[in-house]
């Protein structure tokens, strides 16, 4: 009896482990480079260096621009699948009315998955 509930408890806390990792692999992580000033839901971004982290809730995802460890920007935007592996890293942008640049998607070096904002 006490085998018994020694493996029930072993297995129990191994899916707990399994499930904890998976959790705290939610978020997505990458490092980008804007070649442009450009805004993102509203938020100006300087050109240069930016961590870019995500959530994914399937296909919605909330995302944040970094700089310096700092969050300087968050935004909706869509995980979206384009069937294509990109080879680098990509800033797709969009020129509103007043000629600024707006970053309108992210592609990712090595992932076909793109995350699109305002679609």
């Amino acid at each position: 009896m006490n085998l018994k509930r020694l493996l029930c408890v072993t297995i129990g806390g191994i899916a707990f482990l399994v499930l904890a990792g998976a959790a705290a692999n939610a978020k997505d992580y990458r490092n980008v480079v804007l070649g442009h000033d450009a805004t993102i839901a509203g938020s100006h971004l300087a050109s240069g260096e930016y961590d870019i982290q995500w959530e994914a809730r399937s296909p919605a995802a909330t995302v944040s621009f970094l700089r310096k460890g700092k969050v300087v920007a968050t935004a909706e935007g869509k995980v979206v699948d384009r069937g294509t592996r990109y080879r680098a890293n990509e800033i797709v942008y969009n020129e509103a009315p007043n000629g600024a640049r707006m970053i309108q998607e992210i592609r990712f070096r090595g992932s076909s998955e793109v995350i699109v904002f305002n679609e």
